[in-house]
């Protein structure tokens, strides 16, 4: 099957998007969408770790009960910033005996699953990471090929460091891009690391902190 181009696929990504934001009235989540640098810099810190377990509670705030869920993280390299140890991220929603709360485009976390991480408001926001699921980079390890590479939390391909600030994808749009992006043309989580690190840097008060 033909590979679309990367400009190619970003101009289809529009055009799909506008066609269901007609069709539904509305799209189904309203996250402006950060530029890379604005994240990189902007987050509290950034980690590549792996899902060690995922539970939900209700809590009492304000007089209300509310259902939160907790998410115990593997740390397996601190990319930037200085991350507590154990890692738990905390966030509005989940679901607690016959009570769910849904927070629409809130990051999805499963046991075992591992991501690049851009954190930012742990314990005070509604999610902790950086203007929600962009925040969130699952990394896919392709054994048929021998490859790991990474994708948006829509598990579309990630092509370079700058489709962070396109808008996010779901539903239908979402799947017929995970057939036409490559993922042999994704960045590894190496390259995106480095690009990450590259941006830090560039920053001195930011940088300060990944030492």
């Amino acid at each position: 099957m033909k590979t679309a181009s990367p400009t190619a696929w970003r101009r289809w990504l529009c055009g799909a998007m506008i066609c269901g934001a007609l069709a539904a009235g509305a799209l189904a989540t309203t996250v402006m969408p950060p530029g890379f640098s604005e994240m990189v810099n902007g987050s509290d810190y950034i980690v590549r770790a792996k899902v060690k377990s995922v539970s939900s509670e209700l809590r009492n705030r304000n007089g209300r009960e509310k259902i939160y869920t907790k998410v115990e993280l593997q740390v397996l390299e601190v990319v930037a910033g200085q991350p507590p140890s154990p890692l738990i991220l905390t966030m509005l929603g989940g679901k607690s005996g016959d009570q769910e709360l849904i927070v629409e485009g809130a990051p999805k976390f499963i046991p075992g699953n591992e991501d690049i991480l851009f954190v930012s408001g742990n314990g005070k926001a509604v999610t902790p990471l950086y203007a929600m699921m962009h925040g969130q980079y699952p990394v896919l390890h392709d054994t048929a090929k021998g490859r790991t590479y990474v994708c948006r939390s829509n598990l579309v391909p990630l092509l370079s460091a700058a489709e962070v600030a396109l808008p996010m994808a779901d539903g239908e749009p979402a799947e017929r891009l995970r057939r036409l992006v490559n993922p042999a043309q994704a960045l590894t989580p190496e390259e995106f690391i480095l690009a990450i690190k590259g941006v830090r840097n560039a920053n001195p008060t930011r940088a300060k902190s990944l030492h």
